[in-house]
């Protein structure tokens, strides 16, 4: 700014009756310590401050202003001022003149009142300015009436927040424009071509259209921020979610940042800037497609999975691509923007031909509102419609609905819930959902069922006669000649109940606890993997507290891994005395599960905790069965046979009824038999139950019927196989024989080269691949794979664990191959 004369000075304070300096003019009139609005025209840069012309900005001292002041917040032509006192501001463009017009003029853009989405946009209008060149940064500041001169760092894309305090481009703009600094925000964003409403909401087909790409085209830039300053805090871009046009480019995309308590979901759509095409945010519409809508253009059949929650969206379509859900299962894993305020907008037509699954938000009206979203997906064309209540729960995702009252339906949603960070196979995942859904026309009634909504009387007595049919399209199934690997989670499911009985003293509780361990560790038993750790709760009807941790630390000897996810994922009632054949103990129990998110239950023994059922009808335990097993928990049921140890005791019905049924013969049974192996005869000398496991029935997998293998359990160590097997194998098994050395577990399950590759997670494919390629060492697999040192080991161990591979060498030596 130009420094005046003492000459001009003397001559301006002698016209204006006002204090002057050599830099700027005292006495201005201000809002006290606020910028006064004030409509001023532009005048050229080189003219000095005449009373009759308006002036540049001069800078006041704040002792020289008078207490008098102006009508507060006037539009800019309605203000009134001293007609003696000359101003000294830049002039405000006439542009933004126009749009604070319209700001006041109007309500806040709704989207705005949601929880944080105004300092979100606060924080983007921020960003964009920073990255602006330095000549269009300097017009913007302009126009906004700012001293471009007293700002020079600001001009120059300094980092507002950092050096200057509070002094960003925001606070300055509603200082100028005399505006909070949400009006401030949307009348710079207004100038960057940034409205709130295209960052957190999406719009009808057709509302935007993306610019034309040249036929050269081979990417599409993104112009999105790695980091956004929200609330002084900083979030990190974390996910990208994109949406392709049917030309395969990037269209839209979804974009989660986080700072690792919280997070939020902003838009970003295909622009033009500076004549290339770009994903920016908040710059056009993005129109309400359906993710993978490609996808579901391509397989016309597929079943699609439709998760209206974007976060749950967001995690399980990654889920999704590392597993590699549509190549292996056949299923397209969808989603929306927004939930259920995309719903009028939302392009509902690319269903059209496809089953539906529709997964809501784990809230009340989420929940009640599925049904709405079913009626909407039908009215499209979808081929059928059915709806997964159950809460899937990802990164941020509350563990409880908050608007539910406790004591309420959340107890029958949230004891099913799943975790996407625990889940190994997304494809099994997926068909469960498919598998597990609730049609759409018994949707109101499973609602009723828990709580959630009330089912006129007449309504009720009409769906007691409705019987639905199906097609075998319509049902989801194994692919013809597919090959499954036997596992403990196919032949333990909630579909399957499990009856293991047998003799006094021939090991029913060790082999049931096993079992248990197993399943709770996730590793084998008894030639049979676990796929992963579940929950499992075992009322203990028979063993006791001590004895049965005991017991627990003995099966666990030889596989230390396994006692962290065993303390996480098995939770005893250890001699419970419990009859769950009465009404309330049962609630109580199943309400225990469902808190305990339990996936499977073991009943040791009938006798102690189902007296009546063990001796005569089995209609009550039956019962109480159903129930655990419709809230999605397996069933395992451990009984006594009766006195001539040829059958079970009790009614013939808890044979019938059971999908499964395992007989156990003891040592007593064994040395009996006549032609005994001479590894039977000295097993049966040695201490230590021994055990022949007989599969009787298996609807789960029929191959396994008549099949049988005996294991021995020396004193204080883990169990042994000695002969015959219940895996689907290649080999013998007796190529193990006995060990010198006490097994924790028993000999690997030896696959044939058809593995059933859905069985691995995408890491294990790649390792199992690789080596079966070639034998590596384990530095070898570390290269090819890319896989770091322990995650790898990990993975090495797991599937040496399922016998997919060996370990042989030593030391340096040491390497790995495919069985």
């Amino acid at each position: 700014m130009k420094e005046l004369s003492i000459e001009k000075m003397i001559e301006t304070a002698c016209k204006t009756r006002q204090p002057v300096t050599s830099s700027c003019m005292l006495g201005e009139p201000a809002l006290h310590g606020e910028s006064p609005v004030i409509d001023v025209t532009p005048t050229e840069a080189s003219s000095l401050p005449q009373p009759s012309s308006p002036h540049r900005w001069q800078r006041e001292a704040p002792w020289a202003r008078p207490r008098t002041s102006l009508a507060p917040h006037l539009p800019y032509n309605q203000a009134s001022y001293p007609a003696d006192t000359t101003q000294y501001f830049p002039a405000i463009s006439p542009k933004v003149k126009r749009m604070l017009a319209g700001v006041d003029g109007s309500n806040l853009p709704s989207v705005l009142t949601a929880d944080s989405n105004a300092e979100v946009f606060s924080a983007l209008v921020e960003w964009e300015f920073a990255k602006l060149a330095a000549d269009r940064r300097e017009r913007l500041l302009m126009a906004l009436g700012i001293d471009v001169d007293r700002h020079l760092w600001l001009r120059r894309g300094g980092n507002p927040k950092s050096n200057k305090g509070d002094e960003s481009i925001i606070s300055l703009a509603s200082s100028s424009l005399n505006r909070g600094p949400l009006e401030a925000a949307q009348v710079v964003g207004g100038l960057l071509g940034l409205k709130p409403e295209y960052c957190f909401h999406t719009f009808p087909a057709g509302s935007n259209t993306p610019p034309p790409l040249p036929p050269s085209t081979s990417i599409i830039e993104e112009y999105i921020p790695k980091q956004l300053i929200v609330r002084g805090r900083s979030y990190q871009l974390e996910d990208v979610d994109y949406l392709h046009d049917f030309s395969g480019f990037k269209e839209q995309a979804v974009c989660r940042y986080t700072n690792g308590n919280g997070d939020f979901f902003v838009l970003a759509s295909r622009v033009e800037k500076d004549g290339e095409p770009a994903l920016r945010i908040g710059v056009a519409p993005a129109s309400a497609w359906l993710y993978s809508r490609t996808r579901m253009a391509r397989y016309r059949k597929a079943p699609v999975l439709l998760c209206l929650g974007t976060r749950v969206a967001m995690h399980f379509r990654e889920k999704a691509r590392e597993g590699r859900l549509l190549e292996r299962a056949g299923i397209i894993a969808s989603g929306c923007f927004g939930g259920a305020t995309a719903f009028d907008a939302l392009h509902f037509k690319d269903l059209a031909g496809h089953p539906v699954v529709i997964i809501p938000d784990s809230t009340r009206e989420g929940v009640k509102g599925a049904e709405d979203w079913a009626k909407r997906c039908a009215k499209e064309g979808a081929a059928s419609v059915s709806v997964y209540p159950w809460p899937i729960i990802a990164t941020g995702v509350p563990v409880i609905d908050a608007s539910c009252p406790p004591e309420s339906w959340e107890k029958e949603l949230w004891g099913r819930a799943v975790y996407l960070d625990r889940i190994e196979l997304p494809s099994k995942f997926a068909q469960d959902v498919c598998r597990l859904s609730i049609p759409a026309a018994d949707y109101r009634r499973w609602m009723a069922s828990v709580g959630l909504v009330s089912v006129p009387t007449e309504e009720v007595r009409e769906s007691k006669g409705t019987i639905q049919f199906f097609r075998l399209g319509d049902i989801q199934g194994k692919e013809p000649g597919a090959r499954v690997l036997l596992t403990l989670d196919i032949l333990i499911t909630p579909q399957y109940t499990t009856l293991i009985w047998g003799c006094s003293n021939a090991g029913k509780s060790w082999v049931a606890i096993q079992l248990a361990l197993a399943m709770a560790g996730g590793f084998k038993a008894f030639g049979l993997a676990a796929m992963g750790p579940r929950r499992v709760c075992y009322l203990d009807g028979e063993v006791g507290g001590e004895d049965f941790k005991a017991r627990c630390q003995q099966l666990l000897h030889g596989n230390p891994n396994a006692q962290a996810l065993v303390d996480q994922n098995l939770s005893i009632l250890p001699q419970s005395g419990l009859n769950i054949l009465d009404a309330a103990c049962s609630q109580q129990v199943i309400e225990q599960l469902r808190h305990e998110r339990a996936n499977v239950l073991v009943i040791d023994n009938l006798l102690s905790l189902a007296p009546s059922a063990a001796k005569s009808n089995a209609d009550g335990l039956f019962n109480f069965v159903r129930q655990v097993e419709q809230a999605g928990i397996a069933v395992i049921i451990v009984h006594h046979s009766g006195k001539d140890g040829t059958n079970f005791k009790g009614s013939a019905d808890l044979s019938s009824l059971s999908q499964n049924v395992i007989r156990l013969d003891g040592r007593e049974q064994l040395a009996s038999q006549e032609n005994r192996s001479p590894e039977l005869e000295e097993v049966c000398q040695a201490d230590g139950p021994v055990v022949r496991m007989t599969v009787t029935k298996c609807k789960a997998a029929p191959q396994l019927e008549r099949k049988s293998c005996t294991y021995h359990l020396p004193v204080g160590s883990g169990w042994r196989h000695i002969e015959g097997s219940l895996a689907d194998v290649g080999q013998s098994p007796m190529s193990e024989g006995l060990s010198s050395e006490p097994r924790a577990m028993e000999p690997p399950v030896v696959p044939t080269r058809d593995v059933d590759m859905d069985s691995l997670s995408p890491d294990e494919e790649k390792v199992f691949s690789a080596l079966k390629e070639k034998k590596s060492s384990r530095s070898e697999l570390e290269t090819r794979t890319g896989l770091k040192e322990d995650k790898l080991g990990g993975i090495l161990r797991k599937l040496k664990d399922r016998g997919l591979i060996v370990k042989e060498g030593k030391g340096k030596a040491t390497y790995y191959r495919c069985v």
